[in-house]
């Protein structure tokens, strides 16, 4: 069974989909459990794979990790609401018979961690966001490090930096505790690809994500004026759109970019589902987070499309390029150095292609979803050999 309190398009839910799509059908049936309604439901509809909503409270659902502080507590109403849902999930679990309780979210970890102690279900917590004070609220880190001590789950964590953060306190209760696993992306093969970098007058440099002040649109505005002043010709794009009410930052964004005399050679897609296509057709791609990205898949499905990379150098990033070989890595929040990078690449075509090559094959060897599903299923398999 599985665990997310999000049915949004974004990158954990993408993850989850991917894995569930490409788990062993004939070993394991996947039945996904959504605390609420949205694009990810359908997807799985369509999919063919088991799917319900047990919908939670807004007053709960609602509350955001990085806000989630010492002054915007838990009241004691949303704790019973907490406790009911919780009993709700338990029963589910039972009735359904799970093996395995697998979540994919913070707020799925937590409900979801407590209610496979009340079912006496094995319970998985698929760890994709760094538990450190520089990307949560310090109350936040503490309680979620103290859950999992009391609630004895496996832990997997989707990158090396994201598990040095983890600093669970020791437990006695027999676990896996940390496996680290990255994220696997689906490979598309068939699509259109422009010819890479210099001469051409549509040449994109794009950037694919959420919007939000932490994926660090901004700072590729700044970059995109300067390479704009240098080479105009060149087009740029931002890809996504905003969740979880940040519709202020992309008004300050777009300002900016008008203040840069960007609004001819800027385009902004909004959400697209043809993510992969748009990226075939892209000439460098740009990854410009403000804070150390727990992984960075985008990242990947741009390698497997055979571009060149820009990347902010944190978090998981440095896991997946490899500065000067699959890739370049530029000092987070630097604007200039960013541009720098994207200007190296412009003048250095060979090089471009070179390192776009490199990064598909990177990505091929270690990214893959079958490869991901598979270790993952390994975990299954360890987790009820004794059972």
């Amino acid at each position: 069974m599985f665990l997310d309190h999000s049915a949004q398009w974004s990158g954990g839910e993408i993850s989850l989909f991917n894995l569930v799509t490409h788990l062993n059908q004939e070993k394991w049936k996947p039945l996904v459990v959504l605390f609420e309604d949205g694009p990810l439901y359908s997807k799985l509809l369509e999919a063919g794979i088991e799917t319900k909503l047990i919908l939670l409270d807004p007053r709960v659902s609602k509350k955001r990790k990085d806000t989630l502080g010492a002054k915007s507590v838990l009241r004691l109403r949303e704790l019973r609401v907490i406790c009911r849902f919780c009993y709700r999930l338990a029963r589910l679990m039972r009735r359904e018979k799970a093996t395995i309780v697998h979540c994919n979210s913070l707020k799925a970890d937590i409900l979801g961690g407590i209610a496979g102690k009340m079912a006496r279900v094995p319970v998985i917590w698929h760890v994709r966001d760094r538990i450190a004070d520089d990307y949560l609220p310090r109350p936040v880190v503490f309680g979620f490090r103290w859950a999992a001590r009391l609630l004895g789950v496996t832990v997997i964590a989707v990158s090396n930096a994201v598990g040095k953060t983890l600093h669970f306190p020791q437990t006695t209760q027999p676990s896996l505790f940390k496996k680290v696993i990255y994220n696997g992306v689906v490979v598309h093969d068939g699509l259109s690809s422009p010819h890479l970098l210099k001469g051409e007058t549509t040449a994109t440099i794009g950037m694919v994500g959420r919007i939000s002040p932490w994926k660090g649109q901004h700072i590729f505005i700044e970059a995109a004026a300067r390479v704009h002043q240098r080479f105009p010709q060149y087009h740029f794009q931002i890809i996504g759109s905003t969740l979880f009410g940040e519709e202020e930052y992309e008004k300050q964004i777009r300002a900016q970019a008008v203040q840069l005399e960007l609004e001819n050679v800027l385009e902004w897609t909004g959400f697209r589902g043809d993510i992969n296509q748009l990226l075939h057709e892209m000439e460098v791609f740009v990854h410009a987070s403000t804070t150390g990205e727990p992984f960075g898949q985008v990242i990947v499905e741009a390698m497997l499309a055979g571009k060149p990379v820009v990347a902010t150098n944190g978090g998981g990033v440095p896991e997946i390029v490899q500065e000067g070989q699959t890739g370049l890595l530029v000092p987070m929040n630097d604007a200039q150095s960013m541009a720098e990078a994207i200007i190296w690449l412009i003048e250095n075509p060979e090089k471009g292609r070179q390192l776009g090559q490199a990064g598909r094959a990177r990505a091929l060897e270690h990214f893959s979803i079958q490869k991901t599903a598979e270790k993952i299923e390994g975990i299954y398999s360890e987790l009820l050999k004794d059972r």
